[in-house]
């Protein structure tokens, strides 16, 4: 941060903490309007509080297709800040990003 924007950088940014199935789940459904199961059988796959990067593309594309330009801009975001920043680059699984990235 400091090489690229020249803004100095001092203590801790941020602390992250935890959150639980049931957090992810309502903030998927706020934010990508989606049914509870839908967003519940995602988290029972990953067996965590993850989401994986297919899963968001595939609910930009539906909601693209929908016209939901709300939506669309959320899932895509979160696309892009989970493939960019916070994604363990060895897996496809985006640790805790729909709960301000824990």
């Amino acid at each position: 941060m400091t090489s690229l924007l020249h803004l100095p950088i001092t203590g801790v940014f941020h602390t992250f903490e935890a959150i639980d199935v049931e957090q992810v789940v309502d903030l998927s459904i706020e934010l990508l309007e989606l049914s509870r199961q839908y967003v519940k059988d995602e988290i029972d796959q990953c067996r965590r509080t993850y989401v994986r990067l297919v899963w968001l593309q595939d609910i930009y594309r539906s909601k693209c297709d929908a016209r939901q330009c709300t939506v669309v801009a959320q899932a895509y975001l979160l696309h892009l800040v989970g493939s960019t920043i916070f994604a363990n680059k060895s897996v496809t699984h985006i640790n805790g990003i729909l709960g301000c990235i824990s």
